[in-house]
Protein backbone atom coordinates (compact mmCIF):
# COMPACT_ATOMS: atom_id res chain seq x y z
CA UNK A 1 0.00 0.00 0.00
CA UNK A 2 3.01 2.36 1.20
CA UNK A 3 4.24 1.94 -2.89
CA UNK A 4 0.55 3.25 -4.29
CA UNK A 5 1.29 7.22 -4.09
CA UNK A 6 4.86 6.36 -5.71
CA UNK A 7 2.85 4.43 -8.57
CA UNK A 8 0.50 6.86 -9.25
CA UNK A 9 2.73 9.80 -9.23
CA UNK A 10 5.10 7.94 -11.63
CA UNK A 11 1.90 7.43 -13.92
CA UNK A 12 0.65 10.98 -13.69
CA UNK A 13 4.12 11.74 -14.88
CA UNK A 14 4.46 9.34 -17.50
CA UNK A 15 0.71 10.90 -18.57
CA UNK A 16 2.02 14.76 -18.75
CA UNK A 17 5.35 12.98 -20.55
CA UNK A 18 2.87 11.33 -23.27
CA UNK A 19 1.28 14.57 -23.72
CA UNK A 20 4.04 17.09 -23.75
CA UNK A 21 5.28 14.45 -26.26
CA UNK A 22 2.21 14.54 -28.55
CA UNK A 23 2.38 18.69 -28.33
CA UNK A 24 5.83 18.10 -29.37
CA UNK A 25 5.24 16.12 -32.89
CA UNK A 26 2.27 19.35 -33.25
CA UNK A 27 4.85 21.87 -33.29
CA UNK A 28 7.67 19.84 -35.60
CA UNK A 29 5.00 19.00 -38.28
CA UNK A 30 4.12 22.69 -38.48
CA UNK A 31 7.17 24.14 -38.67
CA UNK A 32 9.30 23.97 -42.33
CA UNK A 33 12.40 23.44 -41.28
CA UNK A 34 11.42 20.19 -39.69
CA UNK A 35 11.23 18.82 -43.34
CA UNK A 36 14.71 20.22 -44.38
CA UNK A 37 16.51 17.50 -43.06
CA UNK A 38 14.11 14.74 -44.81
CA UNK A 39 14.02 16.31 -47.95
CA UNK A 40 17.69 16.72 -48.79
CA UNK A 41 18.41 12.94 -47.70
CA UNK A 42 15.86 12.64 -50.23
CA UNK A 43 17.43 14.49 -52.83
CA UNK A 44 20.09 12.60 -52.12
CA UNK A 45 19.10 9.00 -52.58
CA UNK A 46 17.64 9.90 -55.86
CA UNK A 47 20.69 11.81 -57.59
CA UNK A 48 23.14 8.59 -56.35
CA UNK A 49 22.19 6.76 -59.39
CA UNK A 50 24.33 9.62 -61.23
CA UNK A 51 27.56 8.17 -59.45
CA UNK A 52 26.29 4.63 -58.62
CA UNK A 53 24.36 3.83 -61.49
CA UNK A 54 21.52 1.04 -61.24
CA UNK A 55 20.60 -1.10 -64.18
CA UNK A 56 18.02 -3.96 -64.58
CA UNK A 57 20.50 -7.02 -65.21
CA UNK A 58 18.69 -9.45 -62.98
CA UNK A 59 21.95 -8.82 -60.95
CA UNK A 60 20.80 -7.98 -57.69
CA UNK A 61 21.65 -3.72 -56.67
CA UNK A 62 22.32 -4.36 -52.98
CA UNK A 63 25.74 -2.25 -53.35
CA UNK A 64 23.56 1.01 -54.61
CA UNK A 65 21.86 0.33 -51.24
CA UNK A 66 24.98 0.07 -49.36
CA UNK A 67 26.35 2.44 -51.16
CA UNK A 68 23.71 5.16 -50.76
CA UNK A 69 22.58 4.35 -47.06
CA UNK A 70 25.99 5.30 -45.14
CA UNK A 71 27.08 8.06 -47.20
CA UNK A 72 23.37 9.53 -46.89
CA UNK A 73 22.90 8.80 -42.81
CA UNK A 74 27.01 8.87 -41.75
CA UNK A 75 27.79 12.33 -42.33
CA UNK A 76 25.19 14.47 -44.03
CA UNK A 77 21.81 12.99 -41.68
CA UNK A 78 24.14 13.24 -38.46
CA UNK A 79 24.99 16.97 -39.18
CA UNK A 80 21.68 17.62 -39.87
CA UNK A 81 20.00 15.61 -36.39
CA UNK A 82 22.62 17.36 -34.49
CA UNK A 83 21.43 20.73 -36.25
CA UNK A 84 17.57 19.78 -34.87
CA UNK A 85 18.41 18.79 -31.98
CA UNK A 86 20.81 21.48 -31.13
CA UNK A 87 17.79 23.87 -31.46
CA UNK A 88 14.78 21.97 -29.50
CA UNK A 89 15.52 23.67 -26.22
CA UNK A 90 17.96 26.84 -27.13
CA UNK A 91 15.30 28.88 -29.49
CA UNK A 92 12.62 28.02 -26.90
CA UNK A 93 14.81 29.79 -23.99
CA UNK A 94 16.22 32.34 -26.39
CA UNK A 95 12.65 32.87 -27.40
CA UNK A 96 11.60 32.75 -23.98
CA UNK A 97 8.41 30.45 -25.15
CA UNK A 98 9.98 28.01 -22.26
CA UNK A 99 8.98 30.06 -19.62
CA UNK A 100 5.02 30.31 -21.01
CA UNK A 101 5.29 26.29 -21.26
CA UNK A 102 6.41 26.43 -17.73
CA UNK A 103 3.29 28.16 -16.40
CA UNK A 104 1.92 24.51 -17.07
CA UNK A 105 1.60 21.71 -14.63
CA UNK A 106 4.62 20.08 -15.78
CA UNK A 107 7.82 19.80 -14.21
CA UNK A 108 11.42 20.39 -16.53
CA UNK A 109 12.43 17.00 -16.49
CA UNK A 110 8.94 15.98 -18.32
CA UNK A 111 9.67 19.03 -20.70
CA UNK A 112 13.21 17.75 -21.21
CA UNK A 113 12.31 14.05 -21.92
CA UNK A 114 9.41 15.24 -24.22
CA UNK A 115 12.09 16.94 -26.56
CA UNK A 116 14.51 13.73 -26.38
CA UNK A 117 11.82 11.54 -26.98
CA UNK A 118 11.40 14.18 -30.06
CA UNK A 119 14.68 13.77 -31.16
CA UNK A 120 14.79 10.02 -31.21
CA UNK A 121 12.12 10.55 -33.21
CA UNK A 122 13.24 12.16 -35.66
CA UNK A 123 16.28 10.22 -36.15
CA UNK A 124 14.21 7.78 -36.74
CA UNK A 125 12.10 9.59 -39.36
CA UNK A 126 15.94 10.45 -41.18
CA UNK A 127 16.36 6.44 -41.36
CA UNK A 128 13.35 5.55 -42.64
CA UNK A 129 13.59 8.43 -45.77
CA UNK A 130 17.12 6.75 -46.60
CA UNK A 131 16.08 3.73 -46.60
CA UNK A 132 12.68 3.46 -48.00
CA UNK A 133 13.80 5.98 -50.87
CA UNK A 134 16.84 4.08 -51.42
CA UNK A 135 15.12 0.76 -51.39
CA UNK A 136 12.87 2.33 -53.69
CA UNK A 137 15.28 3.33 -55.79
CA UNK A 138 16.31 -0.16 -56.36
CA UNK A 139 12.83 -1.96 -56.93
CA UNK A 140 12.03 0.85 -59.92
CA UNK A 141 15.25 1.25 -61.96
CA UNK A 142 17.84 -1.81 -60.67
CA UNK A 143 17.12 -5.33 -59.51
CA UNK A 144 16.52 -7.54 -55.85
CA UNK A 145 17.68 -11.12 -57.16
CA UNK A 146 19.83 -11.66 -54.26
CA UNK A 147 23.26 -11.72 -54.27
CA UNK A 148 25.27 -14.50 -56.41
CA UNK A 149 28.65 -15.67 -56.17
CA UNK A 150 29.72 -17.58 -59.00
CA UNK A 151 26.43 -18.60 -60.67
CA UNK A 152 25.13 -19.89 -57.29
CA UNK A 153 22.82 -17.71 -54.96
CA UNK A 154 24.27 -16.64 -51.86
CA UNK A 155 22.07 -14.81 -50.21
CA UNK A 156 18.28 -14.18 -50.59
CA UNK A 157 16.26 -11.13 -50.79
CA UNK A 158 14.87 -11.90 -47.80
CA UNK A 159 18.37 -12.60 -46.26
CA UNK A 160 19.83 -8.93 -47.50
CA UNK A 161 16.43 -6.89 -45.99
CA UNK A 162 17.27 -9.06 -42.80
CA UNK A 163 20.46 -7.77 -42.80
CA UNK A 164 19.71 -4.18 -43.50
CA UNK A 165 16.91 -4.03 -40.93
CA UNK A 166 19.48 -5.30 -38.70
CA UNK A 167 22.11 -2.52 -39.19
CA UNK A 168 19.29 0.29 -39.41
CA UNK A 169 18.54 -0.65 -36.09
CA UNK A 170 21.85 -0.72 -34.35
CA UNK A 171 22.30 2.49 -36.15
CA UNK A 172 19.75 4.30 -34.82
CA UNK A 173 21.38 3.37 -31.01
CA UNK A 174 24.35 5.98 -31.60
CA UNK A 175 21.48 8.12 -33.35
CA UNK A 176 20.01 8.74 -29.77
CA UNK A 177 23.33 8.90 -27.92
CA UNK A 178 24.43 12.04 -30.12
CA UNK A 179 20.87 12.84 -29.80
CA UNK A 180 21.06 13.09 -26.03
CA UNK A 181 24.62 14.96 -25.87
CA UNK A 182 23.27 17.37 -28.61
CA UNK A 183 19.83 17.72 -26.10
CA UNK A 184 22.47 18.38 -22.89
CA UNK A 185 24.38 21.48 -25.25
CA UNK A 186 20.90 22.47 -26.05
CA UNK A 187 19.69 22.94 -22.55
CA UNK A 188 23.51 24.84 -21.79
CA UNK A 189 22.86 27.79 -24.31
CA UNK A 190 20.03 30.10 -25.73
CA UNK A 191 21.79 30.00 -29.09
CA UNK A 192 21.07 26.99 -31.45
CA UNK A 193 24.70 27.75 -33.57
CA UNK A 194 26.55 27.57 -30.11
CA UNK A 195 24.58 24.16 -29.41
CA UNK A 196 25.07 22.59 -32.85
CA UNK A 197 28.73 23.53 -33.01
CA UNK A 198 29.54 21.71 -29.71
CA UNK A 199 27.85 18.84 -30.50
CA UNK A 200 29.82 18.31 -34.31
CA UNK A 201 32.69 19.73 -32.52
CA UNK A 202 32.56 17.03 -29.76
CA UNK A 203 31.99 14.56 -32.69
CA UNK A 204 34.89 15.88 -34.74
CA UNK A 205 36.83 15.22 -32.07
CA UNK A 206 36.03 12.34 -30.33
CA UNK A 207 36.98 11.08 -34.16
CA UNK A 208 40.43 12.84 -34.34
CA UNK A 209 41.56 11.08 -30.98
CA UNK A 210 40.11 7.75 -30.82
CA UNK A 211 42.53 6.36 -33.40
CA UNK A 212 45.61 7.47 -31.95
CA UNK A 213 44.87 6.63 -28.54
CA UNK A 214 43.35 3.14 -29.66
CA UNK A 215 40.04 3.87 -28.03
CA UNK A 216 37.69 3.79 -31.44
CA UNK A 217 35.59 0.84 -29.73
CA UNK A 218 34.87 2.17 -26.82
CA UNK A 219 33.67 5.40 -29.06
CA UNK A 220 29.56 5.79 -29.48
CA UNK A 221 30.10 7.70 -32.94
CA UNK A 222 32.39 4.76 -34.53
CA UNK A 223 29.29 2.79 -34.06
CA UNK A 224 27.66 5.05 -36.89
CA UNK A 225 29.22 3.03 -39.86
CA UNK A 226 29.87 -0.66 -38.05
CA UNK A 227 26.46 -1.73 -37.82
CA UNK A 228 26.17 -1.80 -41.60
CA UNK A 229 29.21 -4.22 -42.07
CA UNK A 230 27.25 -6.87 -42.39
CA UNK A 231 24.87 -5.74 -44.56
CA UNK A 232 27.73 -4.62 -47.09
CA UNK A 233 29.84 -8.21 -46.50
CA UNK A 234 26.70 -9.81 -47.80
CA UNK A 235 26.88 -7.86 -50.96
CA UNK A 236 29.93 -9.00 -51.70
CA UNK A 237 29.03 -12.38 -51.19
CA UNK A 238 31.17 -12.59 -47.70
CA UNK A 239 30.53 -13.38 -44.21
CA UNK A 240 29.16 -10.60 -41.34
CA UNK A 241 29.24 -11.26 -38.17
CA UNK A 242 27.30 -9.14 -35.75
CA UNK A 243 29.61 -10.10 -32.69
CA UNK A 244 31.02 -8.39 -30.95
CA UNK A 245 30.25 -5.03 -32.81
CA UNK A 246 26.41 -4.90 -31.91
CA UNK A 247 27.35 -5.24 -28.09
CA UNK A 248 29.92 -2.27 -28.41
CA UNK A 249 27.00 -0.59 -30.51
CA UNK A 250 24.76 -1.02 -27.26
CA UNK A 251 27.28 -0.68 -24.51
CA UNK A 252 28.16 2.24 -25.51
CA UNK A 253 25.30 4.23 -27.35
CA UNK A 254 23.85 3.17 -24.08
CA UNK A 255 26.16 4.57 -21.70
CA UNK A 256 26.25 8.29 -23.69
CA UNK A 257 22.97 8.14 -23.73
CA UNK A 258 22.11 7.92 -20.30
CA UNK A 259 25.01 9.71 -19.03
CA UNK A 260 24.16 13.03 -20.98
CA UNK A 261 20.82 12.66 -20.27
CA UNK A 262 21.13 12.14 -16.17
CA UNK A 263 23.65 15.43 -16.63
CA UNK A 264 20.80 17.09 -18.54
CA UNK A 265 18.22 16.81 -16.40
CA UNK A 266 20.09 17.80 -13.26
CA UNK A 267 21.55 20.87 -15.26
CA UNK A 268 18.25 22.35 -16.68
CA UNK A 269 16.09 21.65 -13.76
CA UNK A 270 18.20 23.82 -11.83
CA UNK A 271 19.24 26.48 -14.65
CA UNK A 272 17.60 29.91 -14.05
CA UNK A 273 15.55 30.63 -17.28
CA UNK A 274 14.55 34.04 -15.83
CA UNK A 275 16.97 36.11 -18.36
CA UNK A 276 15.92 34.56 -21.07
CA UNK A 277 14.13 36.11 -24.36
Amino acid sequence: MSNAPRLRQLRNALDRIRVAYRVEIIKAIRLRQTYVGPALLFLLVVLSPLAHPLRQDTMGDYAFIAYVTPLALNFLGYVLLLAYVGGLLATEMDRGTLRTVLLRPIHRCEIYLAKLLLGCSYSLLLTLVVGLSSWGMVVIFGDLYGVQVGGVLRYTSDEMLWAYLGGAGLVLLPQWAGVSLGLLYSSLTRSTGTAVSLSVGTWIALDLVKYPLGIDHLVFSSYLESPWHVFISQCDGLDGRWLPMAGYTIVTSGAVALTTTAVGLFLFSRRNLGSCG
